[in-house]
């Protein structure tokens, strides 16, 4: 059991890291095709978007490395970018040339927030200092550590038991999809 979580936080930090760089590329590529002719608005995200490249490079290296300031740089960026992100998708629905596409940058900054809530989950900073990372869990025999899809709790299950009708007890959505 110890080793299929270790797994599972190795892949979340993975998965973070990677949506970490492929973020900056993104804000990179949208500081570059921001309509700054159209409202001085647009300044901001551009500053504060060259500001966040580097600082999210680094967090992303130092989460894969399972550095010290990993968790907090990351949780910086991922804040941040996602905050950027609907900023600019705000600026884009009201004086840009789509308000799909600004739709689109909101969705993409609130999806960064959301990925904030396992980087803080106690577990996880458990493995990532290289503590257990299951010392308070008393799992019964086939209950395993899971997330929710909505809402990213951590939460004991029994895989061959869920059905389609259970929900979350924190965000009430379904935990099957």
């Amino acid at each position: 059991m110890f080793e299929t979580m270790a797994r599972g936080m190795f892949s979340v930090t993975r998965h973070i890291s990677f949506l970490l760089v492929m973020l900056a590329i993104v804000q990179l590529l949208v500081i570059l095709s921001l309509p700054y002719d159209r409202s001085i608005f647009f300044i901001f995200p551009m500053i504060f978007g060259m500001v966040l490249l580097p600082v999210s490079i680094t967090g992303a290296v130092l989460l894969r490395l399972r550095r010290s300031p990993g968790i907090f740089l990351s949780t910086i960026s991922l804040g941040s970018l996602g905050i950027c992100f609907m900023f600019e998708g705000f600026l884009v629905m009201l004086m840009g040339p789509s308000a799909i596409v600004g739709a689109l940058y909101v969705l993409l900054g609130i999806s960064s927030v959301r990925r904030i809530k396992p980087l803080n989950n106690v577990s996880f900073r458990r493995w990532f200092e290289g503590g257990n990372s299951s010392v308070n869990y008393d799992l019964a025999d086939e209950e395993v550590m899971a997330t929710c899809p909505h809402c990213s709790s951590i939460l004991a299950v029994i895989p061959s038991l869920l059905s389609e009708e259970d929900k979350c007890p924190e965000c009430n959505g379904k935990l099957v999809l």
